[in-house]
């Protein structure tokens, strides 16, 4: 395992074809449709910008950044800090830098932020990710609201670790 911790940096028009490669790697339910390459292709441009746009509409206001891992770009997260919560809205990583702790330095980084400004950190993760699931309870966040397809999740400084 690398030890050097992962860099952020803003989000630039130029990282459109990294940022739909990585989310075509989230999304295996759309790749596994039996369409054509374009018309798949095209789905999930579609997909991907109406992601988006349900993310600045719910989320105004929020960071957008590119991860990356030894100056490469390997993933990608968003995060809303407000008055009252500190929220990570989106955080993906490619499959091959998945299990390298780069997910666990970044969620640690928020902790330390929110910890500082006495706020929770809040997430949801998808009840079928169990990898991702027992990343966040390993970090100490608890289940807060069952959303369906989605389980909200809070860590706050006073019961965190």
């Amino acid at each position: 395992m690398d030890t050097q911790s992962p860099r952020l940096r803003p989000v630039r028009d130029a990282d459109r074809a990294f940022l739909l490669a990585l989310y075509a790697e989230t999304r295996e339910d759309l790749a596994a449709l039996p369409l054509p390459p374009e018309a798949q292709t095209q789905m999930l441009e579609m997909q991907f910008d109406a992601q988006g746009q349900s993310y600045a509409r719910a989320f105004p206001g929020h960071d957008w950044d590119i991860i990356l891992h030894q100056d490469r770009p390997v993933g990608q997260i968003r995060v809303l800090r407000g008055t009252d919560e500190i929220r990570t809205i989106d955080l993906s990583l490619l499959i091959d830098f998945r299990g390298q702790g780069i997910g666990s330095d970044l969620l640690h980084n928020l902790q330390q932020e929110a910890r500082t400004a006495d706020l929770p950190l809040r997430l949801s993760v998808e009840h079928g990710n169990v990898r991702a699931r027992v990343l966040y309870d390993r970090l100490g966040f608890v289940p807060v609201d069952d959303l369906g397809a989605h389980l909200e999740m809070r860590w706050t400084p006073q019961t965190g670790p």
